[in-house]
Parts: structure tokens; C-alpha cells; sequence
């Protein structure tokens, strides 16, 4: 019996222990690992694996889908690069290489970028090639960026200000000064300079919010919904008391554009 009873013991710390690293494992993997976002030079985008919280986003961008801007200095290196951008829940942008010099220092090639992924929600991305001589183009799908759905809890707001596609202006919950607010605009509200190819939006909407006269801070609205376009919460920081001034705008390739700002006066909401 004490044999059977110890031989038990035995197989089972072996089998738990298993279990047990396992599972482990599993929880770590989803704690830590990334997923990809190939963008390919054939102008495909693949994602593979699921984006997360508390993990990161590989990028792998092909230089030549932005040709232009080429040119050395001097015959000698680059004076030329491709950086890329990302924007979580239509925050302020933030910048990453997706490129570096090669080898004999005359060219530049692809490199492997790392977005670490904070929190829940939408991830937008785009790409600008530049060059010292003042040249500059984007590969941003049309104004409508590259998105991509982050899992896990997005960013907690104190306040919440909802702009309708009827007009109305809703705002849920106080401003208070080192919160968040979030800002949801219906995009049937600004329904002017619609244009479509090949089944996808050509316009966008883009919000701006200015604390107390600076410098305004340009955020997304929505991403592209098969050739319409949804709302997303952008979430927008409040540094400071003061007063947060918010207004929209549509645009389109060709040029037209409309804006939502109360007849010039902005939307005005006071942070305390």
C-alpha cells in the first residue's frame, strides 16, 4: 500500500509539474508575446497572431512601397529615411524606425520595428519617407492609416463628451485636471466629401483639441468599415485645469473639406 501510495505521489508531482509549466507557459505567452504586422511591397497587409495589452506589435515594413525621396549626399550615404508612426485610441502620435543603414553605409534597408502595446483599444499606423531636400510622402492608405485591434482594457476617462450625428453635444462625467477624457464623433455628423475607389473610404475626419490656446493636438476619429467608416474613442489627456477647446474636420482626396467648430467658435468645456 505505502509502494501504490508513494508510486501515486510520484507520477502525479511529474504529470502536475507538467500541467502546472504548461499552463505557466500559456500564461506567459499571452503576457509577452508579440504579434506581426507585415506591409508587404506588393501593398498587402498581413497580421498575424493577436495584438494585446501589456505585450508589443513587430512591424515589418517594405521600403520600396514609399519610392520616392531617393537621393545621396554627396554620392556618398542616404539622405533619405521612411519612419513610421502609431497612435493609440487616437492619442498623440508617437515615432519609430522602420529602416537603417546598410552595411557600407550607402543605402538604406529594412529593419524589424517594436511597438509596445499599453493598453486596449484601436492602434492606428502610418509611413513617411523624407529626405533632406524637403521632399516628403506618406503611406497611410489614404488619411485612413493602418488599424489594428488591440485586446485588453482600453484607457479608464473621467469624463466622456459624445458630438451626434443629429447635432447634439452629450457630455457625461466632470474634466478634472491629470484625467482623461474620451471623445466619440459620430461620422454621419460632417456627411460631405464622401469619395470611394475600389470599395474604400478616401475621406477622414480628424479631431483637434487645444487646452487653453496652445498648440492643438490632432487625433483620429474612426478607421475605415468597408467603404464606410466607424467611430472610435479617441482619449485625450488633460494636463492641467483650463479650458479644452474641440473642433472637426472632414477632408477628402481632391481636396474638399468641411468643418464642425460651432461656427468658428469651437466646442469649449471647462477642466477643473
Amino acid at each position: 500500500m505505502t509502494k501504490k501510495i508513494l508510486l501515486a505521489v510520484v507520477m502525479c508531482a511529474v504529470a502536475c509539474g507538467a500541467e502546472a509549466t504548461d499552463a505557466a507557459s500559456a500564461d506567459e505567452s499571452d503576457v509577452v508575446s508579440d504579434a506581426t504586422l507585415e506591409l508587404s511591397s506588393d501593398f498587402q497587409t498581413k497580421l498575424t497572431g493577436r495584438a494585446k495589452a501589456g505585450g508589443g506589435l513587430r512591424v515589418l515594413y517594405a521600403l520600396d512601397r514609399l519610392p520616392q525621396c531617393r537621393g545621396n549626399v554627396g554620392g556618398g550615404g542616404p539622405g533619405w529615411n521612411v519612419t513610421g508612426y502609431y497612435s493609440e485610441n487616437g492619442g498623440a502620435a508617437k515615432t519609430f524606425e522602420v529602416s537603417e543603414l546598410s552595411a557600407d553605409g550607402k543605402d538604406r534597408v529594412a529593419k524589424p520595428a517594436r511597438i509596445p502595446l499599453k493598453s486596449g483599444g484601436d492602434l492606428a499606423l502610418w509611413f513617411q519617407v523624407s529626405s533632406r531636400w524637403g521632399c516628403s510622402e506618406f503611406d497611410s492608405q489614404y488619411g485612413q492609416n493602418f488599424h489594428v485591434e488591440v485586446d485588453g482594457p482600453a484607457p479608464e476617462a473621467g469624463a466622456t463628451i459624445v458630438f451626434g450625428k443629429d447635432g447634439s453635444v452629450d457630455q457625461q462625467g466632470t474634466l478634472r485636471a491629470g484625467d482623461k477624457v474620451k471623445v466619440r464623433y459620430e461620422q454621419d455628423r460632417l456627411p460631405q466629401c464622401r469619395r470611394t475607389q475600389g470599395g474604400n473610404p478616401l475621406w477622414n475626419i480628424s479631431g483637434f483639441a487645444s487646452l487653453d490656446g496652445a498648440e492643438a493636438q490632432t487625433f483620429s476619429t474612426g478607421r475605415p468599415d468597408g467603404s464606410d467608416r466607424e467611430a472610435i474613442d479617441a482619449v485625450i489627456d488633460l494636463p492641467r485645469s483650463g479650458e479644452l477647446a474641440l473642433w472637426f474636420e472632414v477632408t477628402s482626396v481632391g481636396g474638399c473639406h468641411e468643418v464642425d467648430s460651432k461656427g468658428g467658435q469651437n466646442y469649449r468645456f471647462a477642466v477643473e
